[in-house]
């Protein structure tokens, strides 16, 4: 992939879209397919070539030119924006990691995307203590100049925006950005878009099924300095992220629970494993400052 940063054009825009829409691409193959043949609209022209070398028996389906420009059309009618892989605008940190999505949509403040980021977890049926516990250190972290990325669950998620409402927070949604899930997060989806951001990878109306899910949680992490895990069973989503903040080189945080509430059971085993015991915004904010050092001097001389 290029890493000369600029804009795409409109032909450009619906190009990556007509091609990452297509059957069978993923960020990864959308990105090898770039670096080979050095544009989307190149890679579009080669992909019957290719599914015939693959022993396919038919061609790659391609999306048609007037299904990505609808896509673009409703993107502007609603507010939206779209932001590519080689744009300025791009989250720095998310294009570190092996498979960034080479579109994001976004509703709200964009230059969120690039300040620093932790990202809060946990538990959709978190305990009162522990959506207390995320409300008040998400603010904490605000004020300390951080923003707060979260998937907009309920519980933790939820928790961990409303506290960082003031400050910043980003909401990393399933399905596309104007699908509110759960229903019952309207009114917190609402202030988001007005004062935080909203983003996706999926196309507008894309409702959120269990295999958004997963390559939700690696942009939460992806976007961030570190994960704080609150609130997490066994085998839940949130432990999903946990573990793709370490794949991605990202600081894993968590909150010591009682080992008799299933609720920590998750947490406490990240902690035996190595994660950074959490019990203050300063826990966190000691472990990430040599980062946020290093992202102060850059920003000075850009």
């Amino acid at each position: 992939m290029e890493t000369e940063q600029r804009h795409l054009s409109r032909t450009e825009q619906r190009d990556w879209l007509r091609l990452i829409r297509s059957e069978n691409v993923g960020p990864a193959t959308f990105k090898s397919l770039i670096e080979r043949y050095g544009s989307a609209s190149s890679a579009i022209e080669a992909a019957p070539e290719l599914s015939r070398r693959g022993g396919k028996k038919r061609a790659i389906r391609i999306i048609p030119e007037f299904e990505a420009d609808d896509e673009l059309s409703v993107l502007e009618e609603r507010g939206a924006t779209l932001i590519a892989l080689c744009e300025p605008e791009y989250p720095q940190a998310l294009s570190t990691i092996h498979d960034p999505p080479p579109l994001l949509q976004v509703f709200g403040d964009t230059s969120l995307l690039n300040k620093p980021s932790i990202g809060i977890v946990g538990a959709r049926n978190a305990s009162a203590a522990g959506r207390v516990f995320a409300r008040e250190i998400s603010a904490v972290l605000g004020k300390e100049g951080l923003v707060v990325s979260s998937g907009l669950a309920r519980g933790i998620d939820t928790a961990a925006h409303d506290g960082a409402l003031d400050t910043g927070t980003i909401a990393v949604v399933a399905g596309g950005i104007d699908i509110v899930y759960p229903r019952e997060n309207e009114a917190l989806y609402e202030k988001i878009v007005r004062s935080g951001a909203v983003i996706s990878e999926q196309p507008f109306g894309t409702s959120p099924t269990a295999r958004h899910f997963p390559p939700r949680n690696r942009l939460i992490s992806g976007l961030s300095f570190g994960v704080l895990v609150v609130e997490a069973a066994l085998r839940s989503g949130s432990l999903i992220t946990a573990r793709m903040a370490l794949e991605q080189g990202r600081e894993v945080f968590s909150v010591p629970g009682s080992p008799r509430d299933p609720r920590h059971k998750g947490t406490n085993g990240l902690l035996r494993d190595g994660a950074t015991l959490t019990e203050t915004a300063q826990d966190i904010i000691s472990q990430i400052s040599p980062m946020l050092k290093t992202v102060a001097a850059s920003q000075r001389f850009c």
